[in-house]
This record gives C-alpha cells, structure tokens and sequence, in this order.
C-alpha cells in the first residue's frame, strides 16, 4: 500500500456509533473515513499513457466499522456551530445542498455473512425514517489490500439532502446502539458538502449493480481560498479525465467542507475495472500534480462493491 501520509483528525467523530436515530438504521453504512484505517498515495497517484489521472479518488468503499462496549456508552457529539472560519471568509458562504456522510471502522466479526446480516437488520429497519429525514443514498462497502488498504474494513457512504436530518439521525442515542453492533470499536464520521460545481463526472449511482471499485481520497487542501483551491483540482481533473474513463474510471464525485473546515477534502471515483487502479494511482506524476492540492499526503484507499442492502 502507499503511504500517502497522516491525515487530519475527523472534524466530526462519534466515539459511540453513528446515530441514525429515528432513521433505525440507513447509516449502517455512513461514509467516513478513518485516519489510520487506510494508507494511499497522496503524492503518487497514476498518470496512465502519459496523461494525468483523475484528480481525486475516493477513499470510500466499504471498510469500517467496529463495535466496543464503551462505545455504546460514549457516543461523541456532532458540533454543527461553525463551517470554519478560517477559510470561509475567501470564499463566501458555505454551500447549502447535499451533503456526503462517511463512516468507516473495522468490523465486529470476520465472518462476513454474519456481518452482512447485522448490518441489512439494521439498515432495512432504518431505511424508511432515514430517507424521510433525506438520506437518499447508502452504499456499504469492504476494503482491499490494494493500494495498502485494510481488507474487509467496511465504509459506508450516504448521500443526504440537508445537514439536520443527517445530524439528527446520527445523533439520535437509539441508531448509535442499533448501529455500534455492527463495529469492534466505534467508527468515524464525518459529513462534508457536495461540490458540483468542482469538476466531476458520473455519479456514486454509476457503481449499481455488478463489480465495482471506488477510490477514495480524504485530505486537507493546502490553499484557503477555495476558489483556487478548486482551479487547482478542476485542472488536475480536467487533464486526467479522458485518460481515467478509458481505464474505467466511470465517476469523479467530490465533497469540500466539514461543518467546522470548509478546507476537508472527500471525493470518491467509481472503477468498473480494477487492472489498472494501483499503476494509475501510483503514477509519480499524477502524483505530484494530485498532491500539491494539499497541506499533506491524503490517504487513498480502495473498497469494493457489495451486495448488503443499500439504496
């Protein structure tokens, strides 16, 4: 695996479980990303053929989870009173719209079938409340050992129209001990807004059904001004895009700010094909170009697709 380098401790972490409250369950699978879970390649990510790969790459599939005792009695509280100040004055308000939850851990047992079926009693059971209060989208996925990821770590990434119905089914007490079930120790989560007006294509949905990879990426940008910041990424991604999609590179979806740090970076690129994940991504100079975007090496992890219940 490549070392991309430590990332910043999550702006939004639950020591208990994530909460889904009333929604029961949808965040059985939540997106988040822990900072020890998975290594990547910040500086070193693949040129193929000469042009420059896709600027970001997810660092979300399916690894998280773990569930612990004391987890269930300390659930960590979500603080949605600022969006950072630092960075918000040079780039206007931070963005209302869709938001990007992720969540990730290490799982409670190594039998997957039994993992598999914790977590759909859950996630069916909070599918109905979840969706009601605008989670829209659940994938759940696994880790791999490419690009020195934790095999079989699950990540779970949900799509939500507004931060308050995410925050209040994270937080409700009842989801965080329906949910910590599903975890040796308490997972990480953390929420970010959706930035379509970054450079992108495709869509997390382009990964239903069948085999599918997702590249996920999680740093912190090294500039404060957003706007260049994201001319920065737009031509990274720009340059790399034809060269990404040709290879099966079928989505670039990015996320910018945390409700505290309009500066946290998450973006997840879907892969139909994984022969040429780690050459792409391990290219020295996409590397260099991807990793002057931030303060520090980003982790980049690799998960695959499932087949647990998700919408």
């Amino acid at each position: 695996m490549t070392t991309l380098g430590p990332l910043r401790r999550p702006t939004l972490l639950f020591t208990a479980l994530l909460g889904l409250g009333a929604c029961g369950d949808d965040g059985a699978s939540e997106g988040e990303t822990g900072d020890t879970s998975t290594g990547g390649t910040s500086g070193t990510v693949g040129e193929v053929g000469g042009s420059v790969g896709p600027s970001t790459s997810g660092p979300g599939s399916s690894s998280e989870g773990s569930t612990s005792d004391e987890s269930a009695t300390s659930t960590g509280s979500l603080d949605t009173s600022s969006s950072g100040s630092d960075g918000s004055s040079s780039t206007g308000e931070e963005p209302a719209g869709e938001w990007g939850a992720l969540v990730r851990g290490s799982l409670f047992t190594d039998d997957l079938s039994m993992a598999q079926a914790t977590h759909d009693a859950v996630a069916m059971g909070g599918q109905e409340a979840a969706m009601m209060a605008g989670d829209f989208g659940h994938d759940a996925l696994l880790g791999t050992p490419m690009l020195g990821g934790v095999e079989d770590e699950f990540l779970g990434i949900d799509q939500w129209t507004n931060l308050d119905g995410a925050l209040a089914v994270y937080g409700d007490p009842k989801f965080q001990a329906a949910f910590g079930m599903l975890f040796a120790a308490p997972p990480t989560l953390e929420l970010f807004a959706k930035r379509d007006d970054w450079h992108g294509w495709g869509a997390l949905e382009d990964g239903d059904g069948g085999d599918h990879w997702y590249v996920v990426v999680r740093g912190r940008l090294a500039d404060e001004d957003l706007e260049a910041a994201q001319a920065a990424h737009d031509a990274v991604a720009m340059a790399g895009e034809e060269g990404a999609t040709a290879l099966g590179d079928v989505a670039h979806v990015v996320w910018v700010g945390t409700p505290e740090d309009p500066q946290e970076f998450f973006a997840v690129d879907v892969w139909t094909d994984d022969s040429m994940i780690e050459a792409f991504y391990g290219n020295p100079k996409f590397g260099k170009a991807f990793g002057a975007l931030f303060e520090a090496p980003p982790t980049v992890a690799v998960y695959g697709s499932t087949d647990w219940h998700q919408w």
